[in-house]
């Protein structure tokens, strides 16, 4: 869609704003007052600012409507390359080419007036680049706010609300504010909230951050006075008076908020607190692992919020952690770059086409130390005895020598959109690949359920056997779901190491935020099924995971030319 913008004031974006903590919780005016607003306040003010499309249709009615409909739960590709055009078009900050989805628009904004490249594979941003000299800048008062947030947005993406404060003084300073105007609104005060207030205000924010879990969902904690509410509401008041404070007296700030998703911003669900100190004076390993603990924890599928105690974020983590006396951390491995040049095929592909690239991406990721895929070769050499003729030394024995390569995983799509002939036609075409390869498999089914893992002995075995070997495993049924894959995946060093194949017809949409897609993780057509129909759902997949893994296209295995 093309969209014309006409005497519309180019604007930047302030995150700033105030959820009242009393009535019914509704943040449609912030998000009205935060986002739409500034988009069409008119340069002329005797003329109002027009956006309209190709057509010539007006849209200005339509704006709330295609902005909320950027941050729910699934990718909406049409309407997210239509707000990035209206951005790039009434912000001054805002790059519209950005892979990053809207609901970043705030770190791309930011990113974007500190002359920072969108993160993409040739672009990557690291703690001990981008995050620590931020830190130190704020530290000393020679860098912005914004510089400090978009490294840690650009680096990290984190999914939460987050608020930094100069040290662990200026976070006490804070707590001296909250405890006299809690004070003041005692008497309207449920008593669980009081306790709640009164238990943050114990906390120490020494160390290089602390996060709280304040809702379990959107719908929760929204009551009137509630911790949630009350929290936020206070923190961006008092990051407000801060702001007007310095600008008065021609002082820097000491406390600011980092707007990571827009979601997160009106409604959060955690709540991150930042100490810049601690963060100019750490090391990029220990910042590393704080934010990785965080993102861990977000995408953690439990979320445990009392209404008697403060639930901390990474808690559950950071029990594990020391209980495994885990210190190693993971370096992501840097996707490709050729991604948007790729085609897709007309023709759905041969069996033999699947085993091509199923086996050159196994050579690409080199030999591991064990697997169930052992790779025997056999050399002649003078320096052992030909078994047939030991006395001749004009006859060279053979030397086997053994090498393993990784172990292949397979995940199958069992959805409701798969019928039974498609899902036999996905075991065969598996089955042939695994006698091809001589290897023994780690199979799951998935919906939105997973199968439990198990490891299928097809090495040596006949077609009908392994057959039967397939149909005694548990087939589970329903919705689909890719991120349990994803989550399963990164859980377990061991699976992170195998090459893993998803079997499925692509028919869903990834969330909205960023995840963490695994390495090995690649994709294959489930049947030639519809192919024009698959081909189509699977463009669809490949533009919405954009955001996600710029390189997906890539990973298609037998779908791309």
């Amino acid at each position: 869609m093309t969209i014309t913008v006409t005497n519309q004031k180019p604007a930047v974006l302030d995150a700033l704003h105030t959820i009242s903590c009393t009535g019914d919780y509704d943040p449609m005016p912030a998000i009205q007052q935060t986002l739409i607003d500034p988009l069409l306040e008119p340069l002329n003010p005797n003329t109002p600012a027009s956006i309209t499309d190709a057509q010539g249709a007006d849209l200005t009615g339509d704006i709330p409507d295609l902005v909320l409909s950027c941050l729910g739960d699934t990718l909406n590709v049409t309407n997210e390359q239509t707000v990035k055009e209206l951005l790039g078009q009434t912000l001054i900050n805002f790059d519209q080419g950005t892979p990053l989805p809207v609901a970043e628009l705030f770190a791309v904004q930011a990113g974007q007036q500190n002359k920072m490249p969108a993160p993409s594979p040739r672009v990557l941003y690291t703690a001990q680049a981008d995050v620590l000299p931020a830190a130190k800048a704020l530290l000393a008062r020679t860098g912005d706010e914004s510089a400090f947030f978009a490294s840690i947005a650009y680096t990290f993406h984190p999914d939460t609300l987050g608020f930094w404060f100069q040290s662990s003084a200026a976070f006490d300073d804070f707590k001296i504010w909250l405890s006299q105007q809690t004070q003041t609104m005692a008497s309207a005060l449920p008593p669980a909230t009081t306790k709640l207030l009164n238990d943050f205000t114990a906390l120490s924010l020494k160390g290089l951050t602390e996060s709280l879990l304040v809702r379990k969902d959107d719908s929760d904690a929204n009551d009137e006075h509630s911790f949630a509410r009350v929290l936020v509401h206070m923190l961006m008041n008092y990051a407000e008076q801060q702001r007007a404070q310095a600008g008065q007296q021609n002082t820097a700030l000491d406390t600011g908020v980092l707007p990571f998703t827009v979601g997160e911003l009106f409604c959060p669900r955690s709540v991150v607190l930042v100490n810049v100190e601690a963060h100019a004076r750490a090391t990029a390993a220990k910042i590393t692992g704080e934010w990785n603990l965080i993102k861990q924890s977000l995408a953690s599928p439990v979320k445990v919020v009392s209404n008697t105690s403060l639930s901390k974020l990474t808690s559950l983590p950071r029990a594990a952690a020391r209980a495994a006396a885990l210190g190693a951390k993971q370096q992501p491995g840097q996707p490709g770059s050729r991604s948007a040049q790729v085609a897709f095929r007309k023709q759905p592909p041969s069996k033999l086409d699947l085993l091509k690239h199923i086996t050159r991406v196994l050579r690409r990721m080199g030999k591991v130390n064990k697997s169930q895929n052992i790779f025997r070769t056999t050399t002649a050499t003078f320096l052992k005895a030909n078994r047939r003729n030991p006395d001749d030394f004009n006859k060279p024995g053979r030397i086997t020598s053994v090498q393993y390569m990784p172990d292949l995983h397979i995940y199958i799509d069992t959805s409701g959109s798969i019928s039974e002939e498609n899902y036999q036609e996905a075991v065969m075409m598996l089955i042939r690949i695994a006698k091809k390869l001589n290897i023994n498999l780690y199979f799951n089914s998935f919906s939105h359920f997973l199968s439990q893992e198990v490891m299928l002995r097809t090495e040596n075995k006949s077609t009908a056997q392994i057959w039967k070997e397939f149909r005694r495993i548990p087939k589970v049924s329903g919705g689909t779901e890719y991120t349990q894959i994803w989550r399963y995946i990164n859980a377990s060093r061991v699976r992170q190491r195998r090459l893993s194949l998803m079997v499925t017809d692509f028919d869903w949409l990834p969330p909205s935020t960023r995840q963490d897609h695994p390495k090995n993780l690649y994709y294959a057509p489930c049947s030639a099924m519809d192919w024009s129909f698959m081909v189509d759902l699977a463009k669809r997949y490949a533009d919405s995971m954009q955001h996600i893994d710029p390189s997906i296209r890539q990973r298609l295995l037998g779908m791309v030319v």
